[in-house]
């Protein structure tokens, strides 16, 4: 016990209003420092297996020689998978897409256990925007990821890998994680279907969290069926995220995804109108033949409001609180983990790198020298965001917008703030809400894919599957 930790006690004791005498304060640091020790013997430093992939569209990172599968039955059997490189999988290394993190898991997070159990054969992890920020693909410590489509088209991100991995057939299910449309995006630049689940739908346990109260993880697919399949296996409730909800996705067939005969949809003023003409009179084209399926379609009131910016805020400030607690999040929180924690330590010290100190910067330090009034402001939005929505889906089973506003950028475009706005400014307020939102690509525009993205209420997730089917039934 040092003279240097018995004063850090005091200004501790003080700061939390806590008059003690020295001798209660050391044997309370001498506690603490018994957990410290504890906490460090049950690091785990072995090195991982796997190798580093050598595929066209720099998509993967470590993979195994063969997929590893658990199973030889099941919904998703003979189905290969890859996992975004912020959630744990045992003895793969994860590193969240920056050179600073490196961390062995010496576990499996349940998201993918339970894809494990369902059939799916594990090929590897997914190349990643550096701690899940930028919806580009071009900022990865590990190199930019190759939009299979196009090359000089940016693959989206921050779960570009996973999109680049499915879109080239390099694996037939990847899992991404979505914060404000990181699962949505790629999928759309990349022309394949992407699903944003329920906030709290998917447990969270072993993810490397960006913005807690707006992340989930979710799968990405070439087609919403192999999604649905992929999801129902996902979602419901682990006694180690005790933020994640007792819900199941009850979609056992195909003939269970066309079922909407009778559905109403509502296609949304706002986000059709922020849109280029060009991809909202695509969209258009395409939810108009929604009626030949039996769905109705009408137009309804949905302001956005600053939405954007609300969802920038939020994200930068709750980024900021988990760096500070090197990766814990804090109150209700997922299940934690000493190697995931004392890794995040260490990717600290070392500097998480400027593309991150770029985006995050700005809005913590508002945050922090409005003492938390920029914050507080952004989640007022977002709850009068949430209630538009409300109202709206109390006309409408199911909303329908356009899921990028513009065409997917070229490489080296997305420079600035305002260049972020036309890219998430319609995935991220649902991210507010806490909705399910699905993208599924729907035609092309000079031969770059155009995306649609059904949006149901929260838990609804089944009922925004069955309308992103019906956009892959009448698509182009």
């Amino acid at each position: 016990m040092s003279e240097s930790d018995l004063a850090e006690m005091r200004t501790q004791a003080d700061r939390l209003g806590f008059d003690l005498p020295e001798s209660i304060l050391e044997e309370i640091l001498e506690t603490a420092t018994a957990g410290e020790e504890h906490a460090a013997a049950s690091v785990r430093t072995s090195e991982g297996a796997g190798h580093r992939s050598e595929d066209e569209e720099n998509a993967l990172l470590a993979v195994f020689d063969e997929p590893r599968v658990r199973t030889d039955s099941g919904p998703l059997f003979g189905k290969t998978l890859a996992v975004k490189d912020n959630i744990a999988v045992s003895d793969l290394e994860m590193t969240c897409g920056s050179a600073a993190y490196s961390v062995v898991p010496s576990f499996t997070a349940p998201a993918v256990d339970r894809l494990l159990e369902a059939g799916a054969g594990l090929v590897g992890k997914a190349n990643m925007e550096p701690f899940a920020m930028g919806p580009t693909g071009e900022f990865s410590d590990f190199g930019h990821v190759t939009n299979p489509i196009d090359p000089d088209i940016v693959a989206g991100g921050s779960s570009s890998g996973s999109a680049a991995a499915v879109a080239a057939g390099t694996v037939d299910v990847a899992l991404g994680s979505d914060t404000g449309g990181s699962i949505r995006i790629p999928s759309a630049c990349c022309g394949i279907v992407g699903v944003k689940p329920s906030h709290r739908l998917v447990p969270r346990n072993g993810f490397v969290d960006f913005a807690p109260s707006l992340d989930t993880i979710g799968p990405m697919t070439r087609d919403v069926s192999t999604a649905a399949s992929a999801l129902a296996a996902m979602a419901g409730r682990d006694p180690l995220d005790p933020t994640s909800a007792d819900r199941s996705v009850a979609l056992e067939t195909l003939e269970d995804l066309d079922d909407v005969d009778g559905l109403t949809v509502g296609i949304p003023d706002t986000p059709f109108e922020r849109a280029s003409d060009e991809v909202a009179d695509a969209v258009r084209t395409v939810t108009d033949r929604l009626s030949t399926l039996g769905i109705e379609t009408e137009s309804v009131e949905l302001d956005l409001g600053d939405t954007e910016a609300a969802y920038l805020n939020i994200g930068a400030a709750e980024f900021s609180w988990l760096v500070s607690g090197n990766g814990v999040t804090r109150g209700q929180g997922t299940g934690y983990d000493e190697t995931l924690r004392q890794a995040f330590e260490s990717a600290r010290e070392a500097g998480l790198g400027e593309h991150v100190a770029r985006r995050i910067l700005p809005p913590a330090f508002l945050d922090m020298t409005s003492g938390g009034a920029s914050y507080a402001a952004a989640r007022e939005e977002g709850l009068a965001f949430s209630a538009r929505l409300e109202t709206a889906f109390e006309a409408v089973d199911a909303l329908v917008t356009p899921t990028l506003r513009v065409r997917p950028p070229a490489v080296e475009t997305v420079t600035t703030r305002a260049d972020l706005l036309p890219i998430l400014g319609n995935t991220a307020p649902f991210n507010i809400a806490g909705t399910p939102a699905v993208t599924v690509p729907v035609t092309s525009v000079d031969g770059l894919p155009v995306s649609a993205q059904a949006v149901a209420p929260q838990f609804e997730d089944a009922r925004a599957l069955r309308v992103a089917r019906a956009l892959e039934r009448v698509a182009d």
